[in-house]
């Protein structure tokens, strides 16, 4: 041991045994030193984030392993799908209605209906009461629909449009009302809250129901007849023609958007475009009077008596009772015989 070394153990023996603080910073720092080290290499591990190894950071991160490859079926074994979800109630919506009728009621008796399909097989069967005009018994079902279900905007919407069809347009509005409250962009409601209102000469409050309408879905053909209408009953012909051009953009092959817009270019003095017009919605349905008769108008407006005659004449064969008609050919034979 050099002279150094031993001057330096005698002093720290002297501290040691001297100096209580000298001798506690030698027991706690070097475990306050590791404790320290602990903590930093920690902090860096994955776990949170675990011990970091010492080596060169990756520059790029490391590809993922190849998947494997899928092992072979066994001989003869055919590989097992997944039930396909089926529709129980579809049955209940066959466009065969008295063939639907008959499956939806086998459903519900058979007692494996659950939830919300029960009320839901109501409403179908309801529907099909509808559609083949035995509305007590399709009331009965919307009526026990609704009171399984009464938050199904459809089935107001159903029940509010066979009321309409019973008469009873202010107990329709009500549950129309009501499947808006439900669903307030149900376009299809406004439609027959629209209808309802017209029904009850309450025109101005129709027409705002299928502006609204329009608004929320503007490809409802309804919507645009069933305001046309209004137009024409209070001989609004702008606005008759404008609902006649979108119904025949929205559907070219029926004949109410020609005869709408034909109705109008006549009541405007544009008879030959009116001819056009009706000649396009007899072509697509020749046994719709309408046609008939309002070409016939447009050739008495020309003076093309004749054809005015054939045409009032062939309306006659469709409806030998129409009044529109019948005074439409004394009209003219007045001004024959002047």
């Amino acid at each position: 041991m050099n002279a150094k070394t031993a001057s330096w153990l005698t002093a720290h023996g002297r501290l040691w045994y001297g100096d209580r603080w000298y001798r506690l910073a030698w027991i706690v720092w070097p475990q306050a030193l590791g404790l320290m080290l602990f903590v930093t290499l920690w902090i860096g591990h994955p776990a949170g984030q675990g011990f970091i190894p010492w080596a060169k950071p990756l520059l790029e991160a490391p590809k993922a392993p190849p998947a494997a490859a899928p092992l072979n079926n066994p001989p003869n074994q055919q590989v097992v799908q997944p039930p396909a979800v089926t529709d129980v109630l579809a049955p209940c919506k066959s466009d065969d209605h008295a063939q639907a009728i008959r499956d939806c009621t086998a459903l519900l008796a058979s007692g494996n209906l659950q939830g919300d399909n029960i009320p839901y097989a109501y409403y179908h069967r309801g529907w099909a009461y509808y559609q083949t005009s035995q509305y007590q018994v399709a009331m009965a079902d919307y009526n026990r629909a609704i009171s399984m279900q009464p938050r199904a905007p459809e089935f107001f919407l159903d029940r509010g449009a066979l009321l309409i069809d019973l008469k009873n347009n202010e107990r329709a509005l009500q549950d129309l009302d009501y499947a808006i409250l439900l669903k307030s962009d149900y376009a299809l409601a406004y439609i027959d809250r629209g209808i309802a209102l017209h029904n009850l000469n309450r025109q101005s409050e129709a027409l705002v129901s299928f502006n609204k309408a329009i608004e929320l879905d503007p490809s409802q053909f309804s919507a645009f007849e069933n305001r046309a209408s209004i137009y024409e009953d209070i001989s609004n012909w702008r606005g008759v023609y404008d609902d006649g051009n979108k119904m025949i953009e929205l559907n070219p092959n029926n004949r109410l958007g020609y005869e709408y817009r034909g109705h109008a270019y006549l009541e405007v003095g544009q008879q030959e475009a009116a001819i056009r017009d009706f000649n396009r919605a007899i072509s697509i349905d020749p046994s719709a009077i309408y046609g008939w008769r309002m070409r016939g108008r447009a050739y008495y407006f020309l003076n093309q008596f004749d054809n005015a005659m054939a045409d009032f004449q062939a309306a006659l064969r469709i409806d030998p009772k129409d009044s529109g008609t019948i005074d439409f050919i004394n009209d003219l034979k007045r001004k024959r015989g002047r």
